[in-house]
């Protein structure tokens, strides 16, 4: 069924759209790059060495900082350019 579906879209329409796809994914992975710049690196629990502790107002609201949200937005672009990787491979056109 899906070979079906795959093998009626044109070779011009394969084409175009593995463009569109080469464009996202640069463009994606160009995103993924600068969020990773932007994280600051963990410190693997060094505060605790010296008696620190996670009971401040900052350790209770980790989930909302800006730490979390690039976390996040760094899985979910991830998670876009590896279905995309996909949709890429089975949609691109063959050699003429």
């Amino acid at each position: 069924m899906l070979n079906f579906a795959i093998s009626a879209i044109t070779a011009d329409a394969r084409r175009v759209i593995s463009e569109v796809l080469i464009i996202l994914m640069t463009v994606i992975s160009i995103a993924i790059i600068v969020i990773v710049m932007m994280q600051e690196g963990e410190t693997g629990g060094v505060s605790a060495i010296s008696g620190g502790s996670n009971d401040t107002y900052y350790g209770k609201n980790k989930g909302r900082s800006k730490e979390q949200i690039l976390k996040r937005l760094t899985l979910i672009l991830g998670a876009v350019m590896l279905v995309l990787s996909v949709v890429f491979f089975i949609i691109k056109p063959t050699a003429a």
